[in-house]
């Protein structure tokens, strides 16, 4: 597929559950194998916080990964509900403009991901884009929303995710793209979400014209608040 670069894709999960859930991490390499793990969430702290080394140590990045993350990147611009790119793909989870307080649905899915993303732009570094580079084939850490690719990448609907002949059908949806899967058994719906997240990573370095970013460009407020942030979607094949 391409060089030694590794293309990393992340399903992420609420860090703020009772019993968090680890993220299922799909790594793709140079020749388009597949390979699983998981990540674990550093604990909460109080008032539903969540350190930034810690996050950044616990979702360590290499120096050249391109990191793709179901999961919001940041929050809806002042006295917006929902994100541009979200509306436009009917994500079901919906950003406001403020962190949300885990218990509602979705609200420390949201608040644990714009935290996430947070922490490996300042800790790790890593660069964004539209805020560190307008190119997408230089940005190395990205959104993805897999429900809206997976519409985008199937000929035909699709069924549900969870089902084993949905399973069967994203995965060999993958196989065909170039993605080498290992393992013969067939994945869970979290660990293919992921691969879809690594794969649009591999198409940012390798097929720059088949992918494209949706919604509102990515901003800094004077604290440091992240806003809007585009979401990576298959340009119409």
């Amino acid at each position: 597929m391409t060089d030694a670069r590794r293309f990393v894709g992340w399903d992420l999960t609420d860090p703020f559950a009772r019993a968090p859930r680890p993220v299922d991490e799909a790594i793709v390499d140079g020749d388009g194998r597949v390979r699983f793990s998981q990540r674990v969430w550093p604990s909460a702290r109080e008032r539903h916080g969540l350190d930034p080394e810690a996050l950044a140590e616990a979702f360590a990045v290499g120096p050249g990964d391109v990191v793709v993350v179901d999961g919001p990147q940041a929050l809806a611009n002042p006295g917006a509900k929902v994100r541009d790119a979200e509306r436009k793909l009917r994500a079901p989870g919906r950003t406001p403009d403020v962190l949300p307080v885990p218990g509602a649905p979705f609200a420390g899915f949201v608040r644990g991901s714009v935290l996430l993303f947070a922490a490996l732009r300042a800790h790790a570094r890593v660069p964004m884009l539209d805020l560190d580079t307008p190119s997408l084939s230089h940005a190395r850490l990205f959104e993805a929303f897999p429900g809206a690719t997976w519409r985008a990448l199937a000929v035909e609907k699709l069924g549900a995710k969870a089902t084993p002949e949905g399973r069967a059908r994203r995965q060999a949806l993958l196989e065909a793209s170039g993605l080498r899967f290992e393992d013969a058994a067939t994945c869970t719906h979290d660990q293919l979400d992921a691969a879809l997240c690594a794969w649009l990573g591999w198409l940012t370095r390798t097929r720059p014209g088949d992918v494209i970013a949706v919604g509102l460009p990515l901003t800094r407020d004077a604290d440091g608040t992240l806003r809007e942030g585009r979401i990576l979607d298959l340009t119409l094949l």
